[in-house]
């Protein structure tokens, strides 16, 4: 299991009861046996929340804590339960509502950019998951933090350094946005073991990911992860930017593949270092621009896979790749 993700999940929830217009009464301890107490319309809800699946002892502790507080037991998963073993667990547990995954699509499927946040913490696609009814609505208009917002604030991004953490932020949550059910992980500037250098996004890529680019990656390019570097320079980047990030690359680590995303494109040098990198040491480095980002979000928006445009892009580098 994920920790870091674990925690992320447990803060993502207790922010949709808020959302929810639930009046949070206590956040438990990690002694306390639960993890939120909220109230709405004079009921209780004593709440545990995990990443991993139920356990009869998280249940029985959930249902035996809530009768302390007059509340309703509930338990909440980011994972998908077969409908046999969840049918088996409400028999034994009546009385506590479980919540998995398949609830958790059907209250966010209104709300884009929540779903997306969502959807990157799993280690799972979500493609076979018929999103279910529960009891948590959510009671508020989505926030800014969709595609169409994010797509006009990299326009508008200035270019430069001064401005490279933002430009940063929102390639980060476009790509967060765009490819949410493709790939996991999600961590920002990881610092090498030695500290010598350390690159801005990587991403892991979900297991059982049955689209073509993905595959491609894992298949043939031996890589699990990607990573993701951004460069809002204000001048086209060159062959150094290729070669430092070629440094990050590592095949044993199941890193192999990286994406360069710049703001102002980049130099015939740039290009052919990208394709001495994939000829002489076989690390695959994609460029893109800012409006190639735009691109695939435009698909995700018009509901096309996103995923297409990159396979695009890698088949023009396989095809144009000299001896």
């Amino acid at each position: 299991m994920n920790i870091a993700n674990g925690f992320i999940f447990e803060r993502f929830v207790g922010n949709l009861f808020k959302l929810a217009e639930y009046s949070v009464l206590e956040n438990g301890s990690m002694d306390a046996g639960y993890d939120l107490l909220v109230e709405k319309d004079n009921q209780k809800y004593c709440i545990e929340i995990k990443y991993s699946r139920p356990t009869r002892e998280a249940l029985d502790r959930i249902e035996s804590i809530s009768k302390n507080f007059d509340a309703k037991p509930v338990f909440i998963t980011c994972q998908f339960i077969q409908v046999p073993l969840r049918k088996h667990l409400e028999d034994l547990y009546s009385s506590v509502t479980i919540i998995d995954i398949s609830n958790l699509l059907f209250t966010l499927q209104y709300y884009e950019s929540l779903r997306n946040e969502l959807i990157s913490l799993l280690p799972f696609t979500v493609d076979n998951i018929e999103p279910k009814e529960c009891f948590l609505e959510l009671c508020f208009l989505e926030h800014s933090d969709n595609l169409e917002s994010l797509i006009y604030e990299i326009k508008n991004c200035k270019k430069g350094k001064d401005f490279s953490d933002k430009y940063e932020d929102i390639c980060h949550r476009l790509l967060l946005n765009i490819f949410s059910e493709d790939l996991s992980l999600w961590q920002k500037q990881p610092t090498s073991n030695k500290a010598l250098y350390r690159f801005d996004l990587i991403c892991r890529i979900k297991d059982n990911n049955g689209k073509t680019f993905w595959k491609i990656l894992e298949d043939y390019f031996n890589s699990k992860y990607v990573v993701f570097e951004f460069k809002n320079y204000s001048k086209k980047i060159t062959q150094k930017e290729i070669y430092t990030t070629e440094k990050y690359l590592y095949a044993k680590a199941l890193r192999s593949v990286a994406i360069i995303v710049t703001a102002k494109g980049f130099d015939k040098n740039a290009m052919w270092a990208t394709k001495g990198c994939l000829r002489e040491n076989g690390k695959l480095i994609i460029l893109l621009t800012s409006d190639d980002l735009i691109k695939m979000a435009e698909y995700k928006i018009s509901q096309e896979d996103p995923s297409t445009y990159l396979l695009s892009k890698l088949d023009n580098l396989l095809i144009e790749l000299e001896k």
